[in-house]
């Protein structure tokens, strides 16, 4: 096992999907990359109101029959408002086509996309340079840099307090390489117990800024208009909200999978609503349409 001082020479663990170890990783700006939690029962805790809104999920078709099964639970997924006509076709992490309508609670909505990752419960996470980042920097964020003096400073301190309080690792000259080392070191009921605290302490500090982290999280909803990239002059290919206790009002089907739905031989959409459209462009237009349309 490695003793810290050793650690602090070492690469952190590749990033996975296992909350423990996502939380720990910290591989590129330290503690600018650490985990803020999209989680519903967290969110319901501090903003009781949730913003409903129809949104809009790509996937494929395997997809739909797992989005299905999803409705009204917790676990979140990513939706959009608006998508290059491209990405409608090949996809983001999935192969696409396939774009289904829903009705959903928004927990966060952003004009870029804001990289956020599932861990392997379906909770969401999000880093806090994505929160403070401002929409046209890179990565994208949310820009909360100026709204939120001093969220940075009490994560830290946060950190500083479960380190110390399940290890004896002073002095604590380099907090990100400690928590990662924290992580690695630490297993069993203490893991379980640490990542408890991280998330208690983390529900805590969005109590405290709830106000202004609430407006960071939904104002997009009101606004739903990519905005164009002041250095390239280009829009985003989607913007990126994170929403969970949906329910699926239609699946629309691309012009390239249309076909595979119509005639003798159709295939179904496991009893699900749904269009096949002969014009990708038509289902574009749809969807803006449908958009420009919600009232928040």
């Amino acid at each position: 096992m490695l003793r810290f001082k050793q650690y602090l020479t070492e690469r952190a663990p590749a990033w996975t999907e296992s909350l423990s170890t996502m939380l720990f990783d910290l591989p590129r700006v330290g503690l600018k990359d650490v985990k803020i939690p999209l989680s519903s029962p967290i969110f319901k805790r501090i903003w009781p109101d949730s913003v409903r809104s129809k949104v809009f999920h790509l996937t494929d078709y395997d997809g739909v029959s797992r989005l299905k099964k999803m409705q009204g639970g917790k676990k979140s997924i990513s939706a959009f408002y608006n998508m290059s006509e491209d990405r409608i076709e090949y996809g983001i992490q999935t192969e696409g086509g396939y774009v289904v309508e829903l009705e959903a609670d928004v927990l966060v909505a952003a004009p870029d996309d804001i990289a956020s990752a599932p861990d392997k419960t379906g909770r969401r996470w999000i880093t806090v340079s994505t929160l403070m980042n401002a929409p046209t920097d890179y990565p994208a964020g949310l820009g909360g840099k100026a709204k939120l003096k001093g969220m940075e400073k009490d994560i830290s301190g946060m950190l500083v307090d479960i380190i110390t309080k399940y290890s004896d690792m002073k002095p604590l000259s380099n907090i990100n390489k400690a928590w990662a080392f924290l992580g690695s070191s630490v297993g069993g009921k203490a893991l379980s117990l640490v990542i408890k605290d991280y998330i208690d302490g983390m529900e805590k500090i969005m109590k405290k800024y709830s106000k202004k982290l609430g407006l960071l999280f939904t104002d997009y909803t009101k606004k739903r208009t990519l905005k164009v990239d002041p250095d390239s002059g280009d829009l985003p290919d989607w913007d990126e909200l994170v929403v969970n206790n949906f329910k699926i009002v239609n699946v629309h089907v691309s012009e390239v999978y249309a076909d595979d739905f119509r005639g003798d031989d159709a295939i179904d959409m496991n009893g699900l609503p749904f269009t096949a459209w002969d014009s990708n462009a038509r289902l574009m237009n749809y969807i803006s349409k449908t958009v420009q349309k919600i009232k928040i």
